[in-house]
């Protein structure tokens, strides 16, 4: 597509060699159901919790674990096994929610690291009861809570409300959102996952830490943290 020497065909073939790497390894993890503690308990079970929760938050979990050895060593060899994490990590996310896996792999990969640091420390807790003014792993968390949590995992320090984390952000249009953003409409803010309306949040009582999609585009104000 297009020639060689093109942008968008230097990003359709990294996404082409990230896509191969994760089909490739897809069979040898597709094995893998370690369930983040988190994620299912006597108390969650009930709670309504994403279909693909298990394989998002443990391969998220995996994806952390390489992304901060990847920081600390800034080696090849730990920047692909970040990549694989990530990919695998990217596709379960648009499986559920129904959207291209590729796309969604080519958002993240293409996204400022502390921005994937963000997004893939929210996905570890797919499944956490929402708890009101709670932050804390894999216990409770209300809508700035998670966004609290995933970037201070980036070393981005938040305040633990919605509408003063969009006001201290950089704003941004939707068209230049990035995965790991913020979203916010009053009352309410959420993380952007780089594709389409997809968006992690904790919602309200009785719902969980969820992969969703954005009910309304009214009022909805993007912002980046590290701006």
């Amino acid at each position: 597509m297009l020639l060689p020497s093109s942008p968008l065909s230097a990003r359709l073939r990294r996404s082409a060699r990230v896509g191969a790497l994760v089909v490739a390894s897809l069979g040898s993890f597709v094995a893998v159901t370690v369930v983040d503690a988190g994620s299912v308990s006597a108390e969650t079970a009930e709670l309504p919790v994403n279909q693909l929760a298990p394989e998002i938050t443990a391969a998220a979990s995996e994806a952390v674990v390489a992304l901060e050895a990847y920081r600390l060593s800034g080696s090849v060899e730990d920047e692909r096994t970040l990549a694989w994490h990530r990919a695998i990590t990217a596709r379960y996310t648009a499986q559920q929610l129904g959207y291209d896996e590729l796309a969604m792999v080519d958002a993240w990969s293409s996204a400022p690291i502390g921005h994937q640091r963000a997004v893939l420390g929210a996905l570890t807790q797919i499944g956490v009861p929402y708890r009101t003014n709670t932050s804390i792993e894999n216990e409770g968390f209300d809508c700035s809570g998670i966004t609290t949590y995933a970037w201070a995992g980036a070393g981005v320090e938040l305040y633990r409300q919605s509408g003063t984390q969009i006001a201290e952000s950089a704003k941004i249009s939707r068209e230049d959102a990035k995965a790991g953003d913020l979203v916010h409409y009053p009352g309410h803010i959420m993380m952007y996952l780089g594709v389409d309306d997809a968006i992690v949040h904790s919602i309200q009582t009785g719902r969980t830490v969820e992969i969703d999609t954005m009910t309304t585009r009214r009022s909805v104000t993007f912002g980046d943290p590290t701006g």
